[in-house]
Parts: C-alpha cells; sequence; structure tokens
C-alpha cells in the first residue's frame, strides 16, 4: 500500500551536523495513532531538553490515525521543524507498533543511536542528555538503556549496582543501532504488547546485555489511575506471553503457558467483552503458535516466566511518585558504609548502588573497621567518574573496635540532615532514598500524637549462594518479602521486623538519644530502633527499594539464625531498662495490637461474652459454665490456703 510521505530537512544543517563528534545525533522514533491530544505536549517536552535538539532526527510513523493527528504533527513541523536536524512524517495502515518502529530505523535511521518513545509521555531536562552520557560510557556489549518512568515506576528488578535488567520496556528506550540491526528489530508478527519483551530477549540471545537508566526520567501517562485494566494491553499482553513461551521458555512453560490462557475462560470479567475477546484470541494463537516454536532462541541463557509476568516484580508497582523539588531545597542525606578489610568487591558494589540514587544530595560516609584499603574502592570509583554525582563522600579509617562503635564514628561523620545505613553486601535500588525522603517530608506536616522521626521501605531478603569473596562473585537464588509490617510500637519491642538498609531517620535522633550500644554485637538497630520509637513515630512505606542478603546453605542459615536468637536474650535485657511515658487507653491498644500480630487466633473476651449473651441458644450454658467455673475457683482457694 502506497503511503503518503511529508518530510521537512535542512540539508545543509545536516550535512554540517553529520560531522560532529562533540555531540551524537539520535534518531528518535515515534508511533502515532489517534494521539492528537499527546503531540502537543510531548514536543515541548522535546524541545526543552538540554541536548541541542538540531542533534536529534525525528522519525515518526503514523498508523492511520482518524483524528486530527497528522494536522498536529504537521503544525509543529512548521512551526518547529528548523528546530531539528530533520522530521520525517511517514502515514500509512496499523501495521503495529513493532512494525512501524522498524519502518523508522530501516527506511531512515542513520545515527548510532536509536531512540524508540511513546508519545503520552513528557521528558524531564536532563533526559537525554543523562540517557547519552550512560550509553556512551558503557559496555559496548550493552545494547539498550531503559527510562525510568514516573509517576509510576516500572515494577520489575534490576540489578541495583550493574543495573542489568532481563527485558527494556519500549516506552522510551535507546538502543545502539548495531544492536538493533543485528536482530532485524521488533518481530512484526506481535502487533502490540509483549514485543519489546521479545526483543530484549532476541538481543539477549545473541550476546547483547540490556540495562536500566534510572537517571534519565519520562512521564508516561499510560494510566489514568491507578491499577487500570485496559483491553488491548490485557489481550496483547496474555497473548504474546504465551507466544514468547513458545520461543524462549521450556516444553512445562509452554504448557503452562497454554493452561493460563485457557483459565482466562474462568475467570471473572474485568471489563465487557473479555470472554469473547479471549475466545477470539484463543484462534491468534493457534495461528501463530507453530511459527513461534519453529523460531527457538539459540542460546542456553534461561529466560524468566512468571505466570503473566517476566521478571520477579517489586511491590508497590503503583507507588505515587512526585517531581523532585529544587535540588538546593532538598535536605542532605547521609548514607552510611560500615566495611572491614576483607569485602572490598561488596563493597564496591553497595557504594556504585548508592551512586545510582536518583535522589540529587547525598552525602557517602565509608568507615572501615580494621585498615584502610576501602580507599584503594573508593580511588578507582571516583577515577572513573563514577563518584561525581554525590555531594561529598567520606572515609575515614578506623582501629578495630566492632560494628556498633563503626556506626557511631559513623553517624558522628555524617553531615545529612537525615541518615541511612548500608551494610556492604546489601543494596540500593535507584530510588530508594529518593522515596523516603518525600515520605519522611509529607510525614512532617501531619498531625500525630508523637512527632514522625523515621520511615522504612521494603526490602527483599536475597537468599544467596557465594561462589567466591573476593572477587565478590555470587548466585541469588530467591527473592523474598520477609517483612511488610505496618509501624507497631508494640511489635517492635517484641522483634525487629526493619532491616538496617529499610530505614531514614532523622540525624537528631542520633544527637538526642545516642547511637548503637556497643555491647550489642547482633541486633544493634533493633534496640536503636526502640530506642528512637518511644517518643517518635515510624512510618512504612509500601514498595520494595533495597535488599538484603541471607546464606543460601541451609546449615549456614541456622547458625546466623542461632547467633541471632543468642543475642535476642542480650537485646531484651537491654530493653527492660528503658521506660517511655503513655496513656492507660494507648497501653490497652497496644496490647491489642500485640496479640493480634503475635497469634494467629486471638479471640475478645467481651465481644465473646456478649455474643453468648445475646444468643437464646447458648446464654444458658454460659450462666451455666460461669457458675461452674466460680464454684470450682472457690473450692481451689479453699484447699490452697
Amino acid at each position: 500500500m502506497s503511503q503518503a510521505t511529508v518530510h521537512t530537512i535542512n540539508p545543509e544543517k545536516a550535512a554540517a551536523l553529520s560531522s560532529s563528534t562533540t555531540v551524537p545525533m539520535v534518531d528518535l522514533s515515534l508511533v502515532t495513532f489517534n494521539s492528537e491530544r499527546w503531540i502537543e505536549p510531548f514536543f515541548k517536552s522535546l524541545l526543552s531538553q538540554n541536548h541541542p535538539c538540531d542533534r536529534i532526527r525525528v522519525l515518526i510513523r503514523d498508523n492511520g490515525s482518524s483524528d486530527s493527528t497528522c494536522h498536529v504533527i504537521q503544525s509543529v513541523i512548521n512551526l518547529h521543524g528548523s528546530s531539528f536536524a530533520c522530521i520525517h512524517l511517514d502515514r500509512g495502515p496499523n501495521v503495529g507498533y513493532g512494525q512501524a518502529h522498524n519502518h523508522n530505523f530501516f527506511a531512515h535511521a542513520q545515527s548510532e543511536w536509536f531512540w524508540v518513545s511513546n508519545v503520552d509521555l513528557e521528558f524531564e531536562d536532563n533526559t537525554l542528555v543523562n540517557l547519552l552520557a550512560q550509553a556512551t560510557n558503557d559496555d559496548p556489549k550493552v545494547a539498550s538503556w531503559e527510562c525510568r518512568q514516573k509517576p509510576y515506576e516500572h515494577p520489575k528488578h534490576y540489578h541495583p549496582a550493574t543495573l542489568e535488567t532481563a527485558w527494556s520496556s519500549s516506552a522510551c528506550v535507546l538502543f545502539r543501532s548495531q544492536a538493533f540491526r543485528s536482530v532485524k528489530g521488533y518481530d512484526p508478527r506481535i502487533f502490540m504488547y509483549t514485543e519489546d519483551v521479545d526483543l530484549s530477549f532476541r538481543l539477549r540471545d545473541h550476546g547483547w546485555t540490556l540495562k536500566y537508566a534510572p537517571k534519565s526520567t519520562v512521564w508516561h501517562f499510560t494510566y489514568e489511575q491507578s491499577h487500570q485494566v485496559k483491553p488491548l494491553q490485557f489481550f496483547g499482553s496474555t497473548l504474546g506471553n504465551v507466544l514468547l513461551r513458545c520461543r524462549y521458555g521450556s516444553a512445562k512453560e509452554i504448557l503452562q503457558g497454554f493452561l493460563m490462557f485457557a483459565s482466562l475462560l474462568l475467570m471473572p470479567s474485568q471489563f465487557p467483552g473479555q470472554r469473547f475477546g479471549v475466545l477470539t484470541h484463543s484462534l491468534k494463537l493457534i495461528w501463530r503458535a507453530p511459527y513461534f516454536l519453529s523460531t527457538r532462541k539459540s542460546s542456553k541463557i534461561t529466560f524468566p516466566f512468571r505466570m503473566w509476568d517476566y521478571e520477579f516484580t517489586r511491590e508497590g508497582a503503583f507507588y505515587p511518585l512526585e517531581p523532585i523539588v529544587a535540588e538546593e531545597l532538598q535536605p542532605l542525606v547521609s548514607i552510611l558504609v560500615r566495611t572491614t578489610s576483607t569485602r572490598g568487591s561488596r563493597l564496591r558494589e553497595a557504594v556504585l548502588s548508592v551512586t545510582h540514587q536518583t535522589y540529587p544530595r547525598i552525602d557517602l560516609v565509608v568507615v572501615q573497621d580494621g585498615g584502610d584499603n576501602a580507599q584503594i574502592v573508593l580511588n578507582e570509583l571516583r577515577s572513573k567518574g563514577l563518584l561525581i554525582g554525590l555531594e561529598s563522600v567520606q572515609f575515614k579509617p578506623l582501629p578495630k573496635m566492632g560494628r556498633c562503635l563503626a556506626g557511631n564514628e559513623a553517624m558522628a561523620l555524617s553531615k545529612g540532615q537525615f541518615l541511612c545505613f548500608l551494610d556492604d553486601d546489601d543494596l540500593l535500588y535507584a530510588d530508594h532514598v529518593e522515596v523516603l525522603v518525600q515520605e519522611l517530608l509529607k510525614g512532617q506536616t501531619q498531625s500525630r500524637k508523637r512527632p514522625l522521626a523515621a520511615v522504612y521501605a521494603l526490602g527483599f531478603e536475597v537468599q544467596t549462594a557465594v561462589v567466591s569473596l573476593e572477587p565478590w562473585v555470587y548466585q541469588e537464588l530467591r527473592h523474598d518479602l520477609v517483612f511488610r509490617q505496618p509501624f507497631s510500637r508494640a511489635l517492635l519491642m517484641h522483634h525487629n521486623f526493619m532491616p538496617i538498609q529499610t530505614v531514614l531517620f532523622k540525624r537528631e535522633l542520633f544527637e538526642q538519644l545516642g547511637g548503637f550500644d556497643p555491647e550489642l554485637d547482633n541486633l544493634e538497630d533493633w534496640n536503636l530502633w526502640v530506642r528512637f520509637a518511644l517518643d517518635h513515630d515510624f512510618q512504612m512505606v509500601h514498595k520494595v527499594t533495597s535488599l538484603y542478603r541471607v546464606p543460601a546453605i541451609p546449615q549456614e542459615a541456622v547458625e546466623r539464625q542461632q547467633v541471632l536468637d543468642d543475642h535476642y536474650a542480650i537485646a531484651c535485657e537491654k530493653h527492660r531498662q528503658l521506660m517511655f511515658q503513655t496513656n492507660p487507653m494507648e497501653f490497652v491498644e497496644m496490647a491489642k495490637e500485640l496479640a493480634d500480630d503475635l497469634y494467629v487466633v486471638s479471640v475478645d473476651k467481651k465481644k465473646l461474652k456478649n455474643w453468648l449473651i445475646r444468643s437464646p441458644q447458648l446464654s444458658s450454658l454460659y450462666y451455666f459454665c460461669r457458675r461452674c467455673w466460680n464454684f470450682l475457683k472457690k473450692l481451689k482457694s479453699k484447699f490452697t490456703r
């Protein structure tokens, strides 16, 4: 079918710019379909980029829009076309999302970088600058860099230190053109949804790696409300999941996929026409499955399938992220890392996860309990320019003094208004500090019985099989959410449910109440939280923002737990010496809270009594049992005098 094509090009400018190597040229690929309401705000944000627009070639494929999309685009071309190296607008029938991007790439792309984006999003000023900075400094075997989405971040897991990910969303992603060309782009047989997962898997199948770009943010307006179910996405993603299992999954995963798809007929409808849609897409599945089975993967890589997902997800997908206010108005946050002389590789990973933080004002404090070779790790990272984004980096070697005193030295060195600990074998996802600061600042304005002084998020417990300590080589076997407990002062007095790296607290707590108790070799963080919480509130944020490691070998896990159990009695004895003020009703509420949390079955005696009395059949039995019980109590007291 013929296409009507409109070109707006400045040939002299394009020729002159093509010889320049100071600022990379980028091919920006857009696909539109009835997108008129998104075009103007999209281009407004694009024009505000700190990357020069005359180094951007805009390639647009309209998939047969029936509204005014093309007219609005043409108006943008007339008004701003000269600002870009060139703009192509091609029109044609709706060939699907992936195939339309393929058209833009193979028909018009010329540069080293191919930037795929939706038009229902807006960029921040430094989105492309940060994206290209990461890409141009990365390993040549990295194929793509996925932008971070707001207000709802994509919940899939990525490695917090290396930023490697199993697959990249194509809502906004930068490709190395060489990599995109090597796998022939998107599979045109996938109309929409899962085409990005398939391309990601094919790139990895051909030896490429994929990365996340947390500091390159876009505001993606894909959902009008949280937890929204869109029919096109529902059918496209479920059909695509089974087809991808045919290409990349095991025999068991393929069979599971077909059974899952069949079970959609039995589930309650989430929108009108769901069951009829499942039936029609079943025919598509039967028609397309043989092709995907005949184009199986060639490598031995195991590609993840987790029901309808691919990578395990972090809880908190619909936690709304807000714009970060001006940097000078943000409080400084100190991240405190304790290490020893034999943990250099682990320290390097932990610090890398700090450098990826999206929050702009961070003071990194590293204290070494015995020795000073951690300075080598910091110098290496500094020489590679990886510490530039941090406001300050402090290192202090200490004589051997133990974990608690080392932690107290770190708190004393800190410059931040808010503090957060990070053990050297734990990791922070890139949004950790941003999310916690947002929540702690928001909580300052809320009315409370006690002031809010700390917040904590969720953290994965990762069963880790260690292959080598130096260098640090390991295999992550499981990611579990062991703690998702909303704050309870009573329960905190019974046991700890806040892993140390999950908590962000005000520095003034350390100044007023002191630091770790040096007599505690373990559970020192629990004791600290209990003391801080006597007169201050904590608040949970329902989003996974960090991970901590536990041994994968059962015997090691048992031994580790035994050490903690032994120290539990010591910590409890410390807590017996603490005092705090409360009122009778709050005391009753705490007792009820503790019973509800600790026991599987907890029955309110008063409510049970009222229920028995009101029941005609049971009231007489209740009074009879009560008389018997009182008689036995009198009898017992008579014989025990």
